[in-house]
């Protein structure tokens, strides 16, 4: 097109603001500001010492010709602070500036000072640099160094970096994050920006990776300057599980190695390698113990890490006179030259951050290096002369690590960086030109990150706050913070903590004065967050710095061990996120937030940073089940809040939150809203609320933040929770309202229910599923609660709400069964009274069976032989449980069970009048031809529901207790339901104080007002009668018995005065008498029995039929008249044994215990059942006749006795057992009745039968009619 090249082109545009001319003009102005600037460009001069200097032209003509040169030195090159000056040389740094980045601040400060010295200019005008807002550079230079990170974000500002004609990435194979981002985004940029050059630097490490990245890009390898290095392997001791023991022996072979150094030069500096600044310190604090005489002497132990203050590091890269000892981390491994290095000591380890992606955690564990940082690390030494490198590790480790460290793309968290690819419209991170493309899961966890801070969407577009955080040039957790910060209304306090999160912390901890250090900065701790710490430090700072000159200021920050540069950085970077606030006019108010808004704020970047408190431990729960502790340099160390968040965890020895805060867990739900998993379980019916309810759980990445509380189901499932209303509320009844089916439906069903309950079968009442069809026929969808509900019915009307209304046919099944009153009646007849039973059909409850309502007064009227019937509709099914719960030999004999069940049931029907089991027992012996006992028929044994459950109740129908066991109900209700029985329906009987007939002619039973049964009798008051209603008729007897007895003592008073000043008894006898009771007793006893005695002779069939005035007046005239002779026989009987009585005691006493204990035992017994006070009053008629015989019987015994001993014993083991019965029942306290009584004497004969034969007995006595007796006391039923 044309026929030579043209100098200028000028393209008219149509540009909106500006015309050709303004365009000329600006291209012209653009053009001599070049030329300018190539003019005034300084004239560098280089060190021919340097390798790389020898490389010079090669380089210059190279990056002349080509857009991308890799420069591959290794370390002493001089590549660093030569590679600008050789790029000025080539002409660059006229368009723009030359920019060199470097890993590290220290490094960008050193380099930058370094190169401006050679070039003769002042720091910050030809050469400056720029690190963390700290910008020491000039528009007008040439030359700018800065870190990597710097530079990116520029990268946001500029897009194509249009302030730089030049862009050196030093120490590339360092391939940090930023490094590797940097390289895509120029590999991107460079096709852009012919005009732009770019050098990559790195060690001679992989150096073909880097060229092809860059389309091939020409690589010169610069050999290092330095001698030979010797590499020493020096392997500590085996590993010990003991952790402090692992740390003593590196520090023993530390020692070693420069003992074995001192030997080569002892005045060469060492550089020993160490993992962080704890290894550091305790390396120190050993040499200096542990190194003695020469190997410390003039000799200074110096640290090197990254938060050294400006001052130490100072020490180190101008050295003084005496030989250094440097304990450095890896800062010391590239970039950096320390000054005058002899020795190398190499422990082969480095924390190596690295991003946990289960756990979500940045690491900082300790991990052996690779191959490259080992070489890396010797190449530190052997500058000056010969250098020697002692490795802490054998040549087989060496051999056996990788050759590369991993780049730290591969091994952190790449959410900023996706979050500024995705704004800055990068495209997708898995389309990105990486040097090495991060892991999928990588990728996946920085996604997840940003979904959690809400700066994506699920489509991972950008949201609005997503575009607002990626402006922030800060982290983006920090920039969430901060954008919630504005919305709470705490914008300053944020801005404040995100920049002091953002530095390294200026608070420091020298190794001298650790307590005076821990004392200044306690005045700033708060137990209850170290953020709100930090803003005390803050405000403490920010007076300080307007009150006091800066130097001043300065050495207000030594003094209080502040790192003053540090601090400055802080206010720094607070003004920079200040005026970044106003660029996006967020309101800047100046005042404090409250905790709630401040601690919100900074949990919106933190949300997958928090733990709840272990319930056992001093541990935290993190979200992704991580488990962790407070950091011990944190202010709530020791406090142990419920929740907390932490701005970093880290796992270096253990894991630790640091730099934490005391939160509450609904704030977590507030936040992270698009974040909670809530999960809703167990819907149930409230009757309360009126509503279904149901459990939520709410849970964070696993961290349960809500364990259970209660929540409305309809909203999340509104079509179960109407089933749920309709099954509870209305199939169920558990609905409170005024409507009238719910009571018509609730009778209706209780009637249905009540069929059940008798027949003791659930085939009565339909199902739940036909009445949840009814309901579910007839209510809405939309109506799942009680408010729904009633809004609903309330718009029915009167007459529609019947449509609610159930009926008989829906409650009761086609094949329901009957329960015919007759078989399961209402109430039982009792006494001419009318009891209410109710019955209940659940098998395992206490209620379950037949209850028998009685009034306690009616208690003693009921009979158990009449309950033992219990109801027609339950009686064939007892017979035949009864018959199975019988002694197997029976049992066996009465099969098949239901046929003799069926045959016992038709027999019985004429017995009803009578006991049910006797007539059982006698009818099944009828049936089968077996001897069955009514004993054999237990009731205990058989189902509790076959017996009635008695319920007795006071008059206001409160229940006082109740029973399956109608005996035991009246030995615990007897009397006090007999007295209630005689105030209520025996007044008119009620009388009291009578010493003489006056009762007129007593019926034997009357018939109460209420339609009872009732016998009155009188009652024995001790020196008067009286007169009452009972409610059985044996108490009737007892009582009347007593009452007549009494009443014909009063009416004898003189004859009785007779007998007791004549009563016949010998002065022997009172003498044998005297050792149990006084003589006035036995003789009022012997009154006592002589008319017991006299009215059993005159009245053979007893007294109860004396019932009128005229029968007591006769029965008193017959007994005077005898009483006299009766009571002079009985004197005489007692005068006949009384002294064989004494004489037996006697002989009991003295050695015959101690020679005879088990006889001596067994008679003392005896003879202290028989004779005691009282016995007289006690005994049966004609039983004192007997007296002398069992005491002669014991005397022929004793004689017996010492004539053969063992024919004693075989016959006492005859009586023992039997005996042994007796007396338990005693000692168990077993009513002493009619049985037991006729047992006891029965033994008494037994006695005489086996010890003294030829004496006879009163009746025939056996073992057989001995177990007999016992059987028919029941004690051994009882007590079964």
């Amino acid at each position: 097109m044309f026929e030579r090249r043209p100098d200028l082109v000028i393209l008219d545009l149509g540009l909106p603001d500006m015309d050709g001319l303004e365009v000329l003009e600006r291209i012209r102005e653009s053009r001599s500001r070049v030329e300018r600037r190539a003019e005034d460009a300084p004239r560098p001069s280089f060190d021919t010492a340097l390798p790389i200097t020898a490389h010079g032209e090669e380089i210059v003509e190279t990056i002349q010709r080509h857009q991308a040169v890799v420069v591959a030195g290794e370390t002493g090159s001089g590549k660093t602070t030569q590679l600008p000056k050789f790029c000025l040389q080539a002409g660059r740094g006229t368009r723009g500036l030359i920019a060199c980045t470097q890993p590290r601040r220290i490094a960008a400060r050193a380099m930058a000072e370094r190169v401006s010295e050679e070039l003769g200019s002042e720091l910050g005008t030809t050469v400056g640099y720029q690190v963390r807002f700290m910008d020491r550079s000039s528009p007008e230079g040439y030359v700018k160094f800065m870190t990597d990170g710097i530079l990116l974000a520029e990268s946001a500002r500029d897009r194509f970096l249009d302030a730089y004609d030049t862009i050196i990435i030093d120490e590339a194979h360092e391939r940090s994050l930023n490094i590797d981002f940097l390289l895509g985004y120029l590999k991107q940029l460079l096709p852009k920006r012919p005009d732009l050059k770019l050098i990559v630097t790195s060690a001679t490490i992989d150096t073909e990776k880097f060229s092809r990245h860059f389309g091939d890009a020409p690589v010169i390898e610069v050999s290092g300057r330095g001698y030979p290095v010797d590499i020493v392997y020096q392997p500590l001791a085996a590993d010990s599980e003991d952790g402090d023991r692992e740390d003593r022996d590196l520090y023993l072979g530390i020692a070693d190695a420069v003992r074995r150094l001192g030997r080569i030069d002892p005045v060469g500096d060492i550089l020993v390698f160490l993992s962080g600044e704890r290894e550091i310190r305790e390396a120190g604090d050993f040499l200096r113990r542990n190194l003695a005489g020469r190997a410390v002497a003039n000799t200074e132990i110096l640290p090197l890490f990254a938060r050294l203050s400006s001052a130490e590091q100072r020490r180190v890269f101008h050295p003084g006179p005496k030989r250094r000892i440097i304990l450095a981390t890896n800062v010391a491994e590239t970039s950096l030259t320390v000054p005058r290095i002899r020795f190398v000591i190499d422990s082969g380890l480095a924390r190596i951050s690295r991003y946990g992606h289960a756990s979500r955690i940045q690491r900082l564990p300790i991990e052996a290096i690779s191959q490259a940082s080992a070489n890396q690390r010797a190449g530190r030494c052997g500058r000056l002369g010969p250098g020697t490198c002692v490795r802490l590790f054998s040549a087989e480790d060496f051999a056996g690590r990788p050759e590369f460290t991993e780049p730290e793309i591969l091994r952190t968290s790449l959410a900023s960086v996706i979050l500024r690819m995705l704004t800055m419209g990068l495209g997708a991170v898995e389309d990105f030109p990486f040097l090495d493309r991060p892991a999928p899961r990588m990728i996946k966890d920085a996604y997840q990150l940003l979904v959690e801070l809400g700066a994506i969407d699920d489509s991972r577009a950008p949201t609005k706050l997503g575009r607002r955080l990626a402006r922030w040039p800060m982290d983006v957790r920090l920039a969430r913070m901060v954008e919630e910060g504005a919305r709470q209304g705490c914008l300053e306090d944020l801005l404040v903590l995100a920049a002091a999160l953002s530095i390294q912390d200026p608070r420091e901890r020298p190794l001298e004065a650790q307590s005076a250090a821990d004392e200044a900065h306690g005045r700033f701790a708060d137990p209850k967050s170290d953020f709100a710490g930090l803003l005390k430090l803050w405000q403490y700072l920010r007076k300080q710095r307007r009150s006091v000159s800066g130097n001043q200021f300065r050495k207000l920050c030594r003094r209080e061990f502040l790192n003053w540069q540090r601090v400055l950085e802080w206010f720094d970077l607070y003004q920079q996120l200040r005026d970044q606030a106003r660029e996006d006019r967020l309101r800047l108010t100046g005042r404090h937030g409250e905790y709630g808004q401040v601690h919100k704020s900074l949990l919106s970047g933190l949300l997958s940073q928090v733990g709840r408190k272990h319930p056992e431990g001093h541990g935290y729960t993190g979200v992704r089940s991580r488990q962790f502790f407070i950091f011990p340099g944190s202010g709530l160390f020791g406090s142990a809040p419920p929740w907390l968040m932490s701005a970093e965890i880290v796992e270096t020895s253990r894991t630790y939150a640091r730099t934490n805060a005391n939160i509450q867990p609904e704030w977590l739900e507030e936040l992270g809203a698009h974040l909670v998993k809530r999960r809703v379980f167990d819907p149930h019916w409230s009757r309360k609320r009126g509503a279904v309810l149901a459990w939520e759980q709410v849970t964070l990445y696993g961290l349960v933040v809500v364990e259970k509380r209660r929540v409305q189901f309809a909203p999340h499932d509104p079509v179960e929770a109407r089933r749920l209303f309709i099954l509870e509320a209305l199939v169920r009844g558990e609905l409170d309202t005024r409507a009238s089916f719910r009571e018509h439906n609730a009778q209706i069903r209780a009637e249905v229910e009540a069929l059940e309950h008798k027949r003791r079968q659930r085939d009565v009442l339909a199902d739940e599923h036909a009445q949840f069809e009814f309901f579910d026929a007839r209510v809405p969808a939309d109506v799942n609660s009680a408010r729904s509900f009633e809004k609903w019915l309330k718009g029915l009307g009167t007459q529609g709400r019947e449509l609610l209304y159930l009926g008989h046919d829906v409650l009761m099944r086609e094949d329901a069964g009957l329960a015919p009153a007759e078989l399961f009646p209402d109430e039982l007849k009792v006494g001419g009274r009318a009891l209410p039973l109710d019955y209940r059909f659940e098998p395992g409850h206490p209620d379950d069976g037949v209850a028998l309502t009685v009034p306690l007064e009616w208690l003693n009227t009921l009979e158990s032989g009449r309950l033992q019937w219990l109801v027609p509709g339950l009686l064939r099914d007892k017979l035949e449980a009864l018959i199975r719960a019988l002694p197997k030999p029976l049992r066996r004999a009465l099969t098949p069970v239901p046929t003799f069940a069926d045959a016992l049931f038709e027999s019985l029907q004429s017995r009803r009048e009578e006991s049910l089991l006797p007539a059982c027992a006698e009818e099944l012996r009828r049936l089968s031809g077996l001897d069955v006992a009514a004993e054999d028929l237990q009731e205990q044994a058989i189902d509790a529901h076959f017996r009635f459950l008695i319920r007795v109740v006071d008059g206001d129908g409160a229940l006082l207790d109740s029973g399956r066991d109608i005996a035991e109900l009246q030995e615990r209700l007897g009397q006090k339901a007999q007295r209630r029985f005689m105030d209520r329906e025996g007044a008119e009987y009620n009388r009291d104080g009578d010493t003489d007939w006056a009762f007129g002619e007593l019926p034997r039973q009357v018939t109460t007002a209420s339609g009872a049964q009732a016998w009155p009798a009188l009652i024995d008051q001790q020196d008067a009668v009286g007169l009452r209603l009972f409610d059985t008729w044996e108490e009737a007897v007892h009582s009347h018995a007593g009452g007549v007895l009494r009443l014909l003592a009063l009416k004898l008073a003189d004859k009785a005065k007779y007998l007791r000043n004549h009563h016949g008894l010998e002065r022997e006898a009172l003498l044998a008498w005297s050792q149990t009771g006084s003589a006035e007793a036995l003789v009022a006893d012997l009154f006592w029995r002589s008319l017991l005695d006299t009215v059993a002779e005159c009245r053979q069939q007893g007294v109860h039929d004396v019932r009128s005035r005229e029968a007591f007046a006769a029965l008193l005239e017959r007994v005077r008249s005898r009483l006299g002779r009766t009571a002079v026989a009985r004197a005489a009987e007692l005068n006949d044994w009384l002294p064989d009585y004494a004489r037996i005691s006697a002989r009991l006493g003295g050695s015959f215990q101690a020679r005879r204990s088990e006889v001596h035992a067994d008679l003392v017994s005896v003879l202290e059942d028989l004779v005691y006070p009282g016995f007289l009053h006690e005994l049966q008629d004609g039983r004192l006749a007997h007296y002398a015989r069992y005491l002669q019987a014991v005397s022929e015994r004793l004689e017996q006795l010492e004539q053969n001993p063992s024919r004693d014993s075989q016959r006492q083991r005859q009586i023992e057992p039997w005996w042994r019965r007796y007396v338990e029942a005693l000692e168990t306290g077993c009513v002493y009745d009619e049985a037991l009584d006729t047992y006891r004497w029965l033994l008494h004969e037994f006695r005489v039968s086996v010890f003294a034969q030829p004496l006879g007995t009163a009746e025939k006595v056996s073992p057989k009619r001995l177990g007999e007796a016992w059987k028919a006391t029941g004690i051994d039923k009882l007590s079964h």
